[in-house]
């Protein structure tokens, strides 16, 4: 049996979710609704909206923080790409020491946003879109793990291109496929795959995400009427891995669907702040010593910031000038924390990121590769931190991950305080929190239609 049918019967056949998966995956549920939402209020959020309200359709799926309803494709793109527009939805770990920890999908998203529209589309309940979700990051977290490393390495945005599988895998399990519609999804999905890294910092990486919700979507819907693929797509000789990055490991399938979730071992990190998570244990270690040592802008005379080799080549704008590239951007975020003691969705906007003195702080941050971080693999984000003053002391800090890693996870407070900041962009505080309580209660809700009213909000 090939691989991409065990990931379709493991999408199908799958019956028991361990209790462990299901509170760890209400978590990501709830941090994927809050980025939505957020996102809901960036220009590319208002652009899609525009579009979509210009093409008109049927009223199916709610498009999240706003009170347009839109066929069930267009409310998969539309939350798609605003659930990754403030970059700040949760990050997969890789499970090899040589595979690029944050370099292999942002799951949640695409698998939600594609998986939300499904089950408004069949009447689904909570608890159904729950299982949905949590199977569709299972499928892509392992298309992405068994994936040459090449593939991103060569500029493929590994979320554009795996998230299509994961949408697919959560909308047939909601549909109700059978395993040759599913197998035919896989494959459909396969073919529309894309997304390219040379586009990180501009408005078309978070559409990567929302086209990959769309795609999988598409993919189920199609193959339903009884559209025709490929039904080897992932390991076939002229299929996905073989035109995608050279090749794959099956053994990062093959017996490892559920055994244990993606959200057990190695886990899913969830985003502190609204940037590249490449940047985060840097961004923490930064916070923790200007916090401690009560440092001054005007006593910093230089930052060094120690990463492995890959950093450099996803965190690629040392001279930002917007916003969407100061979120991939050392530079900028180690001098917003410096100016502004904070790294929040008020830090990345176009203004702070052109003011005068941000920019005469990132001419003091210098990135370099540190020999002993390389030597250690990059499965982990680990970095260095040293902020040299003017009286010429030098304070140090090292950090192998970030808030909201598995090893350092964000509590139910923490996960509140980030949905509570999110919602509040789009709708009162009470409003946000009578929906944040239905989401924390997520299985006990009858039809998802009754949740999503709750989710509608103010952007334009």
């Amino acid at each position: 049996m090939g691989v991409t049918e065990q990931l379709a019967r493991f999408t199908l056949e799958t019956t028991r979710i361990p209790d462990e998966v299901r509170r760890l995956g209400t978590n990501h549920l709830v941090d994927g609704i809050a980025v939505m939402l957020a996102g809901a209020t960036e220009e590319s959020g208002r652009l899609v909206r525009a579009h979509l309200r210009e093409l008109g359709g049927k009223e199916q799926g709610t498009v999240l923080g706003a009170t347009l309803r839109a066929p069930l494709q267009s409310a998969a793109w539309a939350n798609g790409t605003a659930g990754h527009a403030m970059d700040y939805d949760d990050t997969q770990l890789a499970t090899d020491p040589q595979s690029v920890y944050g370099l292999l999908t942002h799951p949640t998203v695409p698998v939600l946003a594609g998986a939300l529209a499904a089950a408004e589309g069949t009447g689904a309940s909570g608890a159904a879109l729950l299982d949905a979700y949590l199977i569709g990051v299972e499928v892509a977290c392992r298309v992405a793990d068994a994936v040459n490393p090449r593939h991103y390495r060569d500029g493929f945005h590994s979320t554009a291109t795996m998230g299509g599988f994961g949408a697919a895998a959560a909308a047939a399990r909601l549909f109700g496929c059978d395993l040759d519609t599913t197998l035919r999804a896989f494959g459909l999905a396969a073919s529309m795959s894309a997304g390219l890294r040379e586009n990180f910092g501009t408005m078309t990486k978070p559409f990567h995400a929302g086209r990959a919700a769309e795609n999988g979507l598409f993919a189920v819907l199609l193959a339903r009427r009884g559209w025709t693929a490929a039904k080897d797509i992932l390991e076939a000789k002229r299929g996905f891995y073989s035109a995608a990055s050279g090749g794959y490991d099956p053994s990062k399938i093959e017996g490892k669907l559920g055994a244990p979730y993606f959200f057990i071992e190695p886990g899913i990190s969830i985003k502190p702040y609204p940037s590249g998570s490449l940047s985060h244990p840097a961004q923490d270690t930064l916070l923790d010593l200007v916090r401690e040592y009560d440092i001054r802008p005007e006593q910093v005379e230089r930052i060094d910031v120690g990463v492995n080799s890959h950093v450099p080549n996803a965190l690629i704008h040392t001279h930002p000038t917007t916003a969407l590239e100061g979120k991939f951007s050392l530079q900028f975020q180690m001098s917003i924390g410096v100016l502004e003691r904070a790294a929040g969705i008020a830090q990345f906007v176009d203004a702070k990121v052109r003011e005068p003195r941000t920019r005469a702080m990132m001419e003091r941050v210098h990135v370099y590769v540190d020999p002993e971080i390389e030597a250690l693999g990059y499965n982990e984000m680990r970095m260095k931190v040293h902020i040299t003053l003017q009286d010429g002391r030098k304070l140090s800090g090292y950090a192998e991950a970030a808030k909201g890693h598995p090893k350092k996870p964000m509590s139910r407070s923490d996960l509140r305080e980030k949905f509570m900041d999110c919602a509040s962009l789009v709708m009162t505080s009470q409003q946000a929190e009578s929906a944040l309580e239905h989401l924390w209660a997520i299985r006990e809700i009858d039809r998802v239609t009754d949740l999503t009213p709750m989710l509608v909000g103010t952007a334009p």
